[in-house]
């Protein structure tokens, strides 16, 4: 009479196939996990370059309109002097529009000056200031909309206003401006900016911009 042939599996199968199961099983988290970190990564760094470019874009637009005023073609043509033009108070000096700070290599602070022809002030004329400081990593803009006058920027002009940057997640680490070559001091052909953050959360996510900007009135 045969024996039966033993049924199911040993001890050391089973144990075997749970092995590798939890290898499998691993592996598929692991995956899992690893697109789930690169998802939001790739996230976070589009949030970031969408904020910054955001931020460049407002500063560039800012300086371009700089030194506009509607009668400053008039006043070349009639060869109105100097101190009786309104129209040259506007335009962008490169040494009272700009300041930087102690122990700063280039400006960290630009003023810009200029007539807004559809004023939601109700008044013309723009004079606004964004001013960037290393120590705090805050970048502010305060407007003012009055005349402008000749004095040069200050500390004090480049630490006021409002917070441009309303995001907890983006960190200013650095902004600057560079004037281009063959600038003079009573006019600029153009301001390079350049800008880098970093995400609050996650300083290895970062990003730089440069944007050159032309200065629409050059002086006159």
């Amino acid at each position: 009479m045969s024996l039966n042939p033993q049924k199911g599996m040993t001890l050391v199968e089973m144990l075997v196939s749970l092995v590798a199961g939890l290898v499998v099983v691993a592996g598929g988290i692991s995956l899992f996990t690893s697109v789930i970190v690169s998802g939001n990564t790739t996230l976070m760094l589009s949030r970031l370059n969408q904020d910054v470019q955001a931020v460049t874009d407002i500063i560039a637009r800012d300086i371009q309109r700089a030194g506009y005023h509607p009668s400053a073609a008039i006043d070349i043509a009639n060869e109105v002097s100097p101190a009786l033009s309104v129209a040259r108070k506007y335009i962008f000096s490169t040494t009272a529009d700009l300041y930087t700070a102690a122990g700063e290599a280039q400006p960290s602070c630009i003023r810009v000056k200029y007539w807004d022809p559809e004023p939601a002030s109700g008044t013309g004329s723009v004079v606004r200031t964004y001013g960037y400081a290393s120590s705090s990593k805050l970048l502010r803009v305060y407007t003012l909309y009055t005349e402008p006058d000749s004095a040069a920027l200050t500390n004090a002009d480049c630490t006021g206003g409002n917070q441009l940057v309303s995001s907890t997640e983006v960190v200013i680490d650095n902004l600057s401006f560079e004037l281009v070559s063959g600038s003079t001091p009573t006019g600029v052909r153009a301001v390079n900016i350049r800008i880098s953050a970093s995400h609050a959360s996650n300083p290895d996510l970062s990003i730089s911009l440069e944007r050159r900007v032309k200065v629409r009135n050059d002086g006159y």
